[in-house]
């Protein structure tokens, strides 16, 4: 019986071994699914910042072609859509990797000095034509950072996928 005993024994210390390795492999394939899924949603997260960029252009697109309309009702309602479009991507926190805060609040200031502007002059159903080309040049200029802006967003977004 001793002989059987010490045989029991060693492959008793062998199972265990076996299982205390198994238990490691098994914590560290979670650990790596855990990063792997953090680092998943960062990427979706960037990703979305960066159709949210590109709604952001797309709106100041479409301000800039309603406002070469007749009516200033359409153009004052885009350029609403335009601030509440920014707004939502201002808060985004993957948003700093395209525009500092200063950028952020500087194009963001001109968004509602234009709104402002073209909600007066709807009001009132009339706009100089010089405050229509200086509202088109303010408009165009401000596509034109939100265009930089947007490829810049999905260069993040691509990089950070190919990471």
């Amino acid at each position: 019986m001793d002989t059987i005993d010490a045989i029991g024994l060693l492959l008793g210390v062998i199972g265990l071994a076996i299982t205390l390795w198994q238990l490691h492999k098994t914590r560290s394939a979670a650990e790596a699914a855990k990063e792997s899924a953090s680092q998943v949603v960062v990427s979706i997260q960037r990703f979305e910042a960066a159709t949210k960029m590109h709604e952001v252009c797309a709106r100041s697109r479409e301000l800039l072609r309603v406002l070469h309309g007749r009516t200033l009702a359409p153009a004052a309602h885009a350029a609403f859509e335009l601030r509440d479009a920014m707004a939502r991507y201002g808060h985004d926190p993957h948003s700093q990797a395209v525009a500092t805060t200063v950028e952020w609040k500087k194009a963001h200031g001109e968004a509602r000095e234009i709104h402002e502007r073209l909600e007066t002059a709807a009001l009132v159903n009339r706009i100089g034509a010089d405050e229509r080309a200086a509202l088109l040049h303010s408009v165009a200029r401000l596509h034109t950072e939100f265009t930089s802006m947007a490829a810049k967003a999905a260069a993040n977004g691509v990089n950070d996928a190919n990471t």
